[in-house]
């Protein structure tokens, strides 16, 4: 599995922006990197690439790339999130950006894009994406996460925008597909308790319940019970007793440490490791 390598994207604009340079249709040199706080900056990559060496950057930027063009290649399944339709233009260039990287925002222009536009851009890439990689599975999610700093008006437009041009793109090509995140979160849990202290973010049990829906309408069976299997060892694993020492749990350490075997014999490539030294250390021999 690989997570976005150039950090979390929100706007559709971007997250095209990313696989236009990874396939190589957008080239990136010292025009694209700004100078801010005594650091070089890629303004389509997340902070954590910033170097003091421009060059140094550049190399880092282009070595993902290469992996991360390698990995698309080979991958079955590709998930992409849209988060909101509110974009930042930088003012010197007129180029929409990724991350501001702290840059004043006197320096930006804000505004919306249009449900035209994403699905023109994104049609253009998903044919793109089915030349490099013609069994790939496109699955699109609409974040439930609030942007709330928009206004909730704007938010709600935002959202809706980015819903029509999501089902218009996966109505026209037959490798694409929807899950509803941001559905089962506005009309299967319906409540504030749901998101976290912010009111932006979703809560833990909301995540959960999202992943459970997931799990269920893409894994095999086989793998929904090994999940539920090794969450069940984590918890033994996690739990701290007052009386390490008694019989009973004694017999609770042991009984986890047949466990795991049983999970290694079915699956001999998982690494557990560390989880047999945290028991091992705990049995009184």
């Amino acid at each position: 599995m690989l997570s976005n390598p150039y950090g979390v994207l929100y706007n559709p604009y971007s997250i095209q922006e990313v696989f236009n340079h990874l396939l190589g249709h957008r080239k990136l040199d010292e025009k694209d990197l700004v100078q801010h706080s005594g650091l070089w900056h890629s303004y389509l990559h997340h902070g954590s690439f910033s170097e003091s060496d421009k060059s140094v950057l550049l190399e880092k930027i282009e070595t993902v790339r290469q992996k991360s063009v390698e990995f698309l290649k080979k991958a079955d399944f590709l998930f992409i999130t849209f988060g909101t339709a509110w974009v930042y233009e930088l003012n010197t260039s007129k180029r929409i950006v990724s991350n501001c990287h702290k840059v004043p925002a006197k320096e930006f222009k804000r505004f919306r894009l249009a449900s035209c536009d994403i699905t023109d851009e994104f049609g253009m890439l998903l044919q793109r994406l089915e030349e490099l990689n013609p069994k790939l599975k496109v699955i699109f999610t609409l974040s439930p996460i609030r942007h709330l700093k928009d206004g909730p008006v704007e938010n709600t437009l935002s959202k809706s925008l980015l819903s029509v041009s999501i089902h218009e793109l996966v109505n026209s090509f037959t490798q694409c597909d929807y899950f509803p995140s941001y559905e089962l979160v506005m009309d299967d849990l319906r409540d504030y308790l749901f998101y976290a202290e912010d009111m932006t973010h979703l809560s833990t049990q909301a995540i959960e319940y999202i992943f459970e829906r997931f799990s269920n309408a893409f894994f095999k069976k086989e793998t929904v019970s090994q999940m539920k299997q090794i969450e069940k060892l984590q918890k033994a694993i996690a739990h701290r007793p007052f009386n390490p020492e008694t019989d009973t749990h004694q017999k609770f350490l042991l009984n986890t440490k047949e466990g795991i075997t049983a999970i290694l014999k079915k699956f001999p490539n998982q690494n557990w490791d560390h989880e047999l030294e945290i028991i091992e250390k705990q049995i009184v021999k």
